[in-house]
């Protein structure tokens, strides 16, 4: 058995989702091969006109011309129409070109006007973190559900209504007056960010009121949305993971990762005109750091290979404080903890639906 691509791009960068894939894995698979965690990165050769590198099954196929295919690897020519094939593992056979439901199934609902459908994967960290940062500034209270994404959960009829591109997270917001009505959805965990804040940070504690601040908090989040592909499974981590290495693959994705993280050291440091930390915004925490710190500040405080390959603790000193800085807020913690079903015990929580479901110790379950 071989080890899904999807997890070889995901484990380098998030080393503390093992235990969380490895539930629906054959033993065989889950670290059955050292290659994605190695630092070596042999150099290619020019390859063929029109050919595309394909690697084993650990890897997609990649659309870099530049690089003929390592020993294990063959040639592959480029159809006229890419037409599916049947795929191996877990996400091969979740992973469809169609959109769409594939099983009725409904969503449950908790007793608060804010559903939460989700996994505490980055994207679905930000809004576990926001809605826990609301808790400790007016007490707001909602449920969170978990998306079994491994399962299909994302498949089901109920969640493809709320996200229509089965994606977590998802939120809908009912109306506590009215419970007939129809609840308004919201999908993209920017999205969501924007009208958590807009409806219920009254005070404009996380988004400001004035055009100038609300505008460089929203450009920043944009920025987030924009920026993480590359660092994530679309770019780097996809490259720097797979069992073949290609050169200019990773050369091309590392180049642009590390600019990402001397934009964020320039501004937090005051360059290029930012008024400089502690915060994106200054002084003032807000959804902007909530974003990009579950991409950026973790892997700042990451001890992994890939961490150690970008050489992040050395070059980006600014950034490492400030990720430091919001790691230690008390809505940060709890709010890494919502939707986590892997990793130490003391860090999961299966399902919140009130404060009082983190002082409980989490019960004993196969994942």
């Amino acid at each position: 058995g071989k080890l899904p691509s999807f997890l070889h791009l995901s484990l380098p960068l998030f080393p503390d989702l093992l235990p969380f894939w490895s539930g629906w894995l054959p033993a065989s698979t889950v670290g059955s091969d050292s290659a994605p965690w190695s630092d070596t990165v042999p150099h290619s050769k020019p390859s063929p006109t029109n050919t595309i590198q394909r690697h084993n099954s650990h890897t997609c196929d990649t659309t870099t011309m530049a690089d003929t295919p390592n020993q294990g690897s063959t040639p592959f020519k480029l159809p006229e129409v890419w037409k599916d094939k049947p795929r191996e593992g877990i996400w091969g056979k979740l992973n469809q070109p169609t959109a769409g439901a594939r099983e009725k199934k409904e969503l449950p609902r908790g007793k608060h006007a804010l559903q939460l459908y989700s996994l505490a994967t980055p994207n679905g960290a930000k809004a576990g973190i926001f809605l826990e940062e609301l808790y400790d500034a007016y007490g707001l209270e909602y449920d969170a559900w978990l998306i079994h994404i491994a399962q299909g959960d994302q498949f089901t009829s109920g969640f493809v209504g709320a996200n229509p591109n089965s994606k977590i997270p998802a939120l809908l917001h009912y109306d506590a007056k009215d419970t007939k009505k129809q609840p308004i959805r919201v999908f993209e965990s920017a999205s969501i960010l924007l009208y958590i804040a807009d409806n219920f940070d009254k005070d404009n504690k996380f988004l400001p009121a004035d055009p100038q601040g609300r505008t460089e908090v929203i450009s920043w989040l944009f920025w987030q949305i924009g920026s993480a592909p590359y660092l994530g499974s679309g770019g780097f981590n996809h490259f720097f993971s797979a069992k073949d290495k290609i050169e200019s693959a990773i050369d091309k994705y590392t180049l642009e990762v590390k600019r990402q993280f001397d934009v964020l050291e320039r501004h937090l440091s005051g360059k290029d005109g930012a008024k400089g930390g502690p915060f994106i915004l200054g002084e003032k925490f807000t959804i902007a750091d909530i974003a990009i710190w579950p991409w950026y500040g973790r892997k700042a405080l990451e001890e992994s290979a890939a961490a150690k390959f970008l050489d992040i603790k050395k070059s980006y000193p600014h950034v490492i404080a400030w990720a430091k800085r919001v790691s230690e807020r008390p809505a940060v913690i709890r709010g890494q903890r919502v939707n986590k079903v892997w990793g130490p015990k003391e860090e999961q929580l299966k399902e919140r639906h009130n404060a009082s479901d983190f002082q409980k110790p989490e019960p004993e379950t196969t994942n």
